[in-house]
């Protein structure tokens, strides 16, 4: 069997752009090392949750690993369990947004350049200046992002109140997807079910006070928005039971991390330097039979609405991660997999239903660029894809 390379561009795929003359940011940007990979590939388009849902990274995550993505735990349970909170079933859990209001409006959704030191202080500030009626904990993660256990049982059936996604009921499931942030207005977290009057309370109550609290301590983010809520833990086969092979993850991200938590799976930090992680992810393979990795950049620009961001960083990880790893790797005994946990267009600032592109290098002839319009139109969803990896690498 060769082994195997699962890369994620986070946030990669996207919509075309007027900046770019109609282009996405996939088509635009100049890729030559991955198109030298998706010259000798099969390749197609792929809904990663499911059609006309717009994923988020938790779900979109676990489907890209081959695991059903409405039968995993909310994203604040897994990101509490990715940054090393206690976490007991039965607790709500909720991911956090450091956010910044000008009375009751929202006038920044996420914060640019937020240190871990300002993370840090945000952290003790809220732990030690809040009070509610029940324990909790709040954990800065990383930049603008957060966790928030409250550390009793309670429904998680309640409303975010982060505009930019929207919990919906697919099939039995109630799960959060993005949305278009139509309107920046705080808004109080609502309970779906009367039982979770009291979720409800709490979080409005945590809400006001640490706003207060940032607030008064003149902080750059002043409040706090809250999405996810998850309260149970749904038993989860782990990757080596369900696939065979061994894999070890490397990213950064709390959502990730707790993903190779509840999966049971090795974790290795990225290096900063791309020409340095894609060595180190080499070295890395020897050991194991595949690794998964995640490059968070793409993402970001989508969401700031920075089409040229988007292109130049995409072109930066073609030239430097992908540039580099195809120097040093042995491509006749690797399967290598491109492609992306969802769509964050520029055009729209935040994730979207579109497909992405994916392609698995297998020695099939395949002329063009790697972008959505030249992969073949073929679809399949995002928790067939490791499969479909495996079975190449082992033919």
């Amino acid at each position: 069997m060769n082994k195997i390379l699962f890369i994620v561009l986070d946030g990669a795929a996207g919509k075309p752009a007027k900046t770019l003359a109609g282009r996405t940011e996939l088509e635009a940007a100049k890729t030559p090392n991955i198109d030298s990979l998706f010259s000798k590939s099969v390749n197609g388009l792929m809904h990663v949750v499911g059609k006309s849902i717009a994923p988020q990274s938790d779900v979109a995550g676990f489907a890209l690993m081959g695991y059903n993505p409405f039968n995993v735990p909310g994203r604040g349970i897994i990101e509490a369990i990715g940054s090393g909170l206690s976490y007991k079933v039965g607790e709500v859990a909720l991911r956090c947004n450091l956010a910044v209001v000008d009375g009751d409006k929202i006038t920044q959704l996420r914060l640019v350049d937020f240190s871990d030191s300002e993370g840090s202080e945000v952290e003790e500030l809220i732990n030690n200046g809040v009070s509610l009626d029940v324990p909790f904990t709040f954990k800065h993660t990383k930049d603008y992002r957060g966790v928030l256990v409250i550390h009793k049982k309670l429904s998680d059936q309640v409303t975010n109140t982060h505009p930019g996604y929207i919990r919906e009921r697919i099939g039995t499931e109630l799960v959060s997807v993005a949305s278009k942030v139509n309107e920046m207005t705080i808004k109080p977290c609502r309970a779906l079910k009367p039982e979770a009057v009291e979720t409800a309370d709490i979080i409005n109550d945590f809400s006001k006070q640490a706003s207060e609290v940032l607030i008064k301590a003149g902080l750059k983010a002043n409040y706090v928005l809250t999405r996810d809520a998850g309260n149970s833990m749904p038993k989860l086969e782990s990757f080596f039971s369900k696939h065979k092979i061994d894999i070890i993850i490397d990213a950064e991200m709390p959502v990730e991390l707790g993903m190779a938590k509840l999966l049971d799976v090795e974790t290795l930090k990225p290096s900063i330097d791309l020409r340095l992680m894609a060595k180190e992810v080499v070295k890395k393979l020897e050991g194991t039979d595949a690794i998964y990795v995640h490059i968070k950049g793409p993402d970001k620009y989508g969401h700031l609405g920075d089409a040229t961001g988007k292109v130049r960083e995409i072109e930066r990880i073609d030239r430097d991660f992908i540039g580099e790893l195809i120097k040093i790797v042995d491509l006749k005994n690797t399967t290598i997999c491109v492609t992306a946990d969802h769509a964050t267009p520029s055009a729209m600032g935040g994730h979207s239903d579109d497909p992405v592109p994916y392609l698995i290098t297998n020695g099939e002839v395949s002329e063009g660029h790697f972008c959505e319009k030249s992969v073949k139109q073929f679809f399949i969803e995002g928790k067939e894809l490791m499969a479909k990896v495996i079975s190449v690498a082992k033919s």
